[in-house]
């Protein structure tokens, strides 16, 4: 990438459109990678997509430019890694897709800078506000939106309430969530999980998850709702796009207090018949059902390189398209394997 940088509104020549994008965790995010792709050919972008992740037996890994294996999140050695993949590549840009290392991107997205790289992620204050569950709860009340009773295991010991809906504090991926129907379902997934739990209330009617393009300057560009229809291990599997005043109205009042948190991120609720919508999460990070955003015209990639090369982002609230169906199935990713006894689930099949 070039060693020249460029603000908000500055547009480069076309020609000088160049910009290596490093996206962690990569995982199954394939059709991600593709938009990507695509946005890169549609601005005249030049550059390589560099999946990152802890083994190369992730599906996205093998369809970007490059793929690179890196520590485990959490372990010292990780943003190091991460760093020198930034050097070595030349990377302008990194995408986090999942939540487990945004708290440690955030914090550290200073030694990026310096090396001449965004991060697509808001302020370590700012992202510890959206992934304590109590706390982004307490969030939706000031924006004016319905809540959900939530409290944490040991108030919820004090005065319980069942059926209830459990999950980790600070979770991810819809690892440790479940309904609770009983004490004896409380303390199994207890014994499983741990003690760090928020309760909720179990909330009934349609779901939502609704995608957001925030600028730096706090500005909602794009709001596009879609209706989970069937989710399948915490991941959504069918979902269609809704045109809703309620619900973009409510993403946009909700956006107001994120901080400076920008780029691509989600929030959900749900919502029964003839009532208000309810939220319960923030993801500030691209969801896993944004490819349906993307494809029924909200081209949140595109946005996202407008923003970091200084052009002009074009997106626009309400511009998508109403009622498309999104319905996922399982691809297939073909790789030589190497080291085979270095695999995941090589001695004993993961279950995932």
């Amino acid at each position: 990438m070039r060693s020249d940088t460029v603000g908000p509104g500055t547009e480069k020549p076309i020609s000088d459109r160049d910009l290596n994008i490093l996206f962690t965790c990569v995982g199954r995010r394939v059709m991600l990678l593709e938009a990507f792709r695509r946005a890169m050919t549609k601005l005249g972008v030049t550059g390589k997509l560099i999946a990152a992740d802890r083994t190369s037996a992730a599906s996205a890994f093998h369809t970007a430019d490059v793929g690179e294996t890196v520590p485990l999140v959490g372990r010292v050695e990780y943003v190091p890694a991460l760093l020198d993949l930034v050097k070595r590549h030349h990377v302008g840009l990194v995408v986090p897709l999942t939540d487990l290392d945004l708290r440690s991107l955030a914090r550290q997205a200073g030694k990026f800078a310096n090396l001449g790289c965004t991060i697509m992620v808001g302020s370590e204050p700012d992202i510890k506000l959206c992934r304590d569950k109590a706390r982004s709860n307490e969030l939706f009340g000031e924006a004016g939106l319905e809540k959900t009773r939530t409290c944490t295991l040991r108030e919820f010991r004090t005065e319980p309430f069942y059926p209830c809906f459990v999950k980790p504090v600070r979770g991810s991926a819809s690892i440790g969530t479940g309904i609770i129907r009983n004490e004896h379902e409380l303390k199994a997934h207890v014994a499983t999980f741990g003690e760090l739990l928020v309760v909720q209330e179990c909330l009934g009617g349609q779901e939502f998850t609704i995608d957001v393009y925030r600028d730096r300057q706090g500005q909602v560009r794009c709001v596009v709702p879609r209706q989970r229809l069937t989710v399948r291990g915490g991941e959504v599997a069918k979902a269609i796009t809704v045109k809703d005043d309620e619900l973009i109205d409510a993403a946009i009042k909700l956006s107001g207090l994120l901080g400076d948190l920008w780029g691509v991120f989600c929030c959900q609720c749900r919502r029964s018949p003839g009532g208000r919508a309810r939220f319960f999460e923030i993801n500030p990070r691209f969801g896993g059902g944004a490819p349906l955003s993307i494809a029924a015209g909200a081209d949140l990639p595109s946005y996202l390189l407008q923003e970091v090369l200084g052009l002009p982002i074009t997106a626009e609230v309400g511009n998508f398209t109403e009622n498309l169906l999104m319905l996922r199935y399982d691809g297939i990713v073909f790789a030589q394997a190497d080291d085979k006894e270095s695999l995941p689930g090589f001695r004993i099949p993961e279950l995932v």
